[in-house]
């Protein structure tokens, strides 16, 4: 069976069943470093992160900029 799964930066990854792509979502309001770090730790574990990137919650370009840089040198390879 092929099935992704999408969770929160707060999710304990010791509960998440064995799936390749897990969606990071962040919620209005939520902090993007949350999301970064949390796929950094599913990029380790051995998952595929797919970060989610909400534009209107991006303050301004060097924000967006950092959020980008930060996934891409851990390891996250989609967004």
């Amino acid at each position: 069976m092929n099935f992704s799964l999408e969770i929160g930066p707060k999710t304990d990854l010791e509960t998440l069943p064995s799936v390749k792509d897990v969606y990071v979502t962040m919620l209005p309001g939520g902090d993007y470093k949350e999301t970064v770090d949390k796929s950094v730790e599913l990029v380790r574990k051995g998952f595929n992160p797919v970060p989610h990137f909400p534009a209107r919650s991006m303050l301004n370009d060097s924000e967006l900029k950092d959020y980008v840089f930060r996934c891409k040198d851990g390891g996250v390879k989609q967004a």
